[in-house]
């Protein structure tokens, strides 16, 4: 694999960046993933049966399938460009990054396709104006049972991943100041 001229740290930047296709991905995921966690506590404050209330659980569902849409590629590109030459600094804190990155790949495909996986089970398209995708599973009671719960469990705990790997940026931003935030973002 021939680095770009982003990944060896070309003139330009000083530093290894990602490319525009991978900055574009993370902050696309980024946003989908902050409007489903929105859109599923507005519809907590939402009276049942109320149009507020199904507008927001529509929103929520298509900006995770559409989280599974963009993760793909996503996760296909990093195998396949990989990712540009990590920040100086103790191996510890490079493992850990490297396992916070790939437990937030895991989460950006699994959690959107157990949701979608909850709905069909519960006996329901994922649809919107005219857009229907197919179902993935059958109805099934028990399985939308166990689907929910880890969907719920999973949403619940992310809060908390997504939190860390947003104060470890700000922390090697701030405190080590080095360029690990500066790498997926493409300033002049």
């Amino acid at each position: 694999m021939t680095p770009t001229n982003a990944q060896a740290g070309g003139a330009r930047t000083g530093f290894a960046q990602y490319d525009c296709l991978a900055i574009f991905l993370h902050w696309a995921i980024f946003l989908l993933v902050a409007v489903a966690y929105a859109a599923i506590e507005l519809k907590g404050v939402a009276a049942k049966g109320t149009p507020a209330r199904a507008l927001a659980m529509t929103v929520h569902e298509w900006a995770g399938a559409l989280v599974v849409v963009l993760a793909v590629p996503r996760l296909l590109w990093r195998l396949v460009r990989g990712a540009p030459a990590v920040e100086p600094g103790p191996r510890w804190i490079q493992r850990a990054g490297d396992a916070m990155h790939w437990v937030l790949y895991l989460f950006i495909v699994a959690q959107p396709i157990l949701g979608i996986v909850t709905l069909n089970a519960g006996g329901h398209l994922l649809e919107w104006g005219g857009l229907t995708m197919p179902a993935m599973v059958a109805p099934d009671a028990y399985l939308k049972g166990i689907a929910k719960d880890l969907h719920e469990s999973i949403g619940t705990a992310f809060y908390t991943v997504i939190g860390l790997h947003a104060m470890a940026a700000l922390f090697h931003h701030y405190m080590l100041g080095d360029n690990t935030l500066r790498r997926m973002w493409r300033g002049k």
